[in-house]
């Protein structure tokens, strides 16, 4: 999917359709990379977390969660379930 179709629904609660053929439940969300110096540079990154460990993140960033770096070709459907 196109990486400018997937930015509408970036740190939305929302139902994945994988590749794979994997259903999974979650955030993404986009982030600048950077060099080695701190720099930015022109790449950006999508990473995907649970619903519950997205919340941990927001609320207190030092506690520990999982998160997956994700291809935009990865996602073929993407639905809001929030409210």
């Amino acid at each position: 999917m196109e990486l400018s179709r997937i930015r509408p629904y970036t740190h939305k609660h929302c139902r994945f359709k994988l590749r794979s053929g994997k259903e999974v439940f979650g955030v993404i969300w986009e982030v600048e990379t950077t060099d080695k110096n701190g720099q930015p540079t022109e790449g950006r990154r999508l990473f995907f977390a649970s619903i519950r460990d997205y919340e941990r993140l927001q609320r207190a960033a030092k506690e520990p969660i999982q998160v997956w770096p994700v291809q935009p070709e990865e996602i073929v459907h993407v639905e809001s379930i929030a409210s």
